[in-house]
Parts: C-alpha cells; structure tokens; sequence
C-alpha cells in the first residue's frame, strides 16, 4: 500500500506530455519575440548610423576638395594651361574630371625614387591637384573618387601625379563651370573648361555629388534615393600668386 501511493506521488509530480507541449510552446514564442525586438533595435541603430555617417562623409569630401580649390593658382604658365575641367560618364554615371594647380604643400611623398630625397627638397610652392572618377572593381553601381597630386609642376600641370582613393562609394560626380557673370551666356554653365582656350579659370563651379554610406556587400542592390544629392558652389580666387625661391615677395 504504502508503494502504491509513492509511485503515484511520483506520477502526479512530473509534467504531462500536453503540459510539455504547451511550455515549449510558450518559450519559442518569447524567443521569437525576443529575436524580433533584437532584430529590430539592430535595424534601427543601423538606420541611425547610416543618418549620422552621411554628413560626415560629405564632409570629409568637401573639406579635402574646398581646401585645394581654396588655395588655387592662375598665371605664368605656357600656353595658359593650368586649369582643365572635362565631363566624363562611365557606366551610366557622371565621372566629370578636374584639374588645377593649388598653393597647398603636397600630402603624398612621390614615386619610389622620390622617396629618397629629403622632405625640404619635396616641397613645392605649388602642387598640382586633380579629382578623377574610376569604375569601382568590384561593385558597377559605385565609382570611386581619387585625388591626383604632383609636387613637381612642369610644363603639363593637368598630367601625371599619384593618385590617392578619396571615397568608393560614388554615384554621381558632377561638374558644372560658369565664367565670369558679364560673360555668361546661359545659367547652365559649361560641361567643360581648357584655361588654354578660355584663357582664363572659371569665375565659379557648381558641384553636384552622390553616395552611399552603406557597407559593400555581394550580390545586394540599394534604392536610388537613398541619399539626396548634395550641391555646392565653388568660388574661385583668379590671379593668386605665390612666393618662388627664397624671395618672399608675391608676384604682381
């Protein structure tokens, strides 16, 4: 007698198959819910890092090509090159290049051989700069921006230098060029500008530029307007000129 009754003390505290089924049931569902308020605080963090990291982008862009652009040198070359801005499209997207002479010192150190000379036989008065869009090599919806640098000017200011990655994440860089406002004759501006044939730099440039923010990824594909284009406006200072050798006065 006294068996029976442990054994069915035994039976009625353990859980039922019915009881087993339902607890299961309950913790996957916690689970699932759980995971879909993870998933979607992750989602949101994400949303809130892309916000926050596209105007630091944009401005690490625009800080890097105001300062070139800032500094720019017009006058005494042969020829009056110096200045040349053409419109470009690769892969069905604006790739517009430019390129000029700044009174920045050079941030890169030069070819291999350079790399042996001393940093005070590098430096320049005058650099030549350029910005230039190369198709990305591995994803076709971006272009990357490079900057082209050359502390040596010669008698070709807008060729040759090192190239140096700016951004890879590019949709669109765009370029337009106006003269002077009594010399305009449109408010759309040139697609292209030869100081060679203008005889002169742009009075301004309107700079219109896209990208993503968004982390490479194979086989992914991104929404169009997922970033508005951001425009600038360039004002360029004509005519500045800059000390040469030892003697400290400006040219006139």
């Amino acid at each position: 007698m006294r068996r029976a009754r442990r054994e069915g003390r035994c039976r009625q505290s353990g859980f039922t198959l019915l009881e087993l089924t339902i607890s299961i049931g309950l913790l996957g569902t916690i689970m699932g819910l759980m995971y879909q308020t993870l998933s979607g605080t992750i989602d949101n963090r994400n949303v809130v890092q892309d916000s926050l990291r596209g105007p630091k982008v944009a401005n690490a862009i625009l800080a890097q090509i105001f300062k070139d652009f800032r500094y720019i040198y017009w006058g005494g070359f042969v020829g009056d090159t110096g200045f040349r801005g053409k419109a470009i499209r690769l892969a069905g997207m604006d790739a517009d290049r430019v390129s000029f002479i700044t009174a920045r010192r050079t941030r890169t150190i030069g070819s291999e051989e350079d790399g042996r000379r001393a940093t005070r036989e590098r430096e320049s008065p005058l650099t030549e700069v350029g910005y230039a869009c190369r198709p990305h090599p591995q994803f076709g919806q971006w272009l990357e921006l490079w900057r082209r640098e050359d502390y040596f000017v010669d008698t070709k200011p807008t060729e040759g230098g090192f190239y140096t990655l700016v951004y890879d994440k590019i949709r669109s860089f765009r370029l337009r060029f106006y003269p002077k406002p009594e010399e305009a004759v449109d408010r759309e501006g040139l697609e292209e500008w030869d100081s060679a044939l203008k005889k002169g730099i742009p009075y301004a440039i309107l700079l219109k530029i896209e990208f993503d923010v968004t982390e490479a990824q194979e086989g992914v594909e991104y929404e169009e307007d997922k970033i508005d284009p951001i425009h600038r406006i360039i004002l360029l200072r004509g005519g500045y000129n800059v000390a040469w050798g030892d003697d400290p006065t400006p040219g006139k």
